[in-house]
């Protein structure tokens, strides 16, 4: 069993530790450990099935889950800048007007890679990429897998489970409010 202490980030849901063991590694619990089975195999799932397209654009997950003082964890990377401090999450980069082109191209190949390969991420929430500064390269990281295939809004009906043109239509949708967020121009679908 891991004991976690070292808390270094919370969610709605869910809290994120410090690897007692692995300086590059985080575990991730949840609040209500009766939710973390079922919810963490599911998003293994999803980690599975996307990391073969998105690659180095979501965080690198550890195959099984383990136990944990705090109840059940998934391990998985946790991403540091080359100062070996914690990267920092992209609103913060907007918020200082330290968003440079790199970011910005980063932004776009994540958008297209999505969008190409139907992959229906609905939460764009700025919190939920983190970017890995290495000398002069950024990394952009995605940070949300649970958002995956699960649009929580009655508006469709739950027509984007069966309707692939809706799904990418609200991911499109959601896509482009992010873009404004970030006073970014989303380049054209090609």
């Amino acid at each position: 069993m891991l004991e976690l202490t070292e808390l270094i980030g919370k969610g709605a849901t869910r809290e994120c530790y410090a690897h007692p063991f692995d300086k590059e590694k985080c575990v991730k619990v949840f609040q209500n450990p009766q939710k973390a089975r079922n919810a963490f195999l599911e998003e293994l799932n999803v980690y599975n099935k996307v990391h073969p397209i998105l690659g180095n654009f979501i965080c690198h997950y550890g195959s099984e889950l383990v136990e944990t003082n705090k109840g059940l964890g998934l391990i998985s990377e946790l991403i540091k800048d080359d100062d070996g401090k914690i990267s920092k999450p992209l609103v913060s980069y907007v918020i200082s007007g330290q968003m440079v082109p790199q970011i910005a191209q980063e932004i776009n190949k994540f958008s297209q890679l999505l969008q190409e390969n139907d992959l229906f991420f609905y939460d764009f929430n700025l919190m939920n990429f983190v970017v890995q500064k290495k000398g002069k390269t950024y990394r952009l990281c995605y940070i949300d897998m649970k958002s995956y295939n699960n649009y929580k809004s009655w508006s469709f009906l739950g027509l984007e489970q069966i309707s692939k043109p809706i799904a990418r239509y609200i991911v499109h949708r959601r896509l482009k409010r992010m873009y404004e967020l970030l006073h970014l121009e989303m380049p054209k679908k090609k």
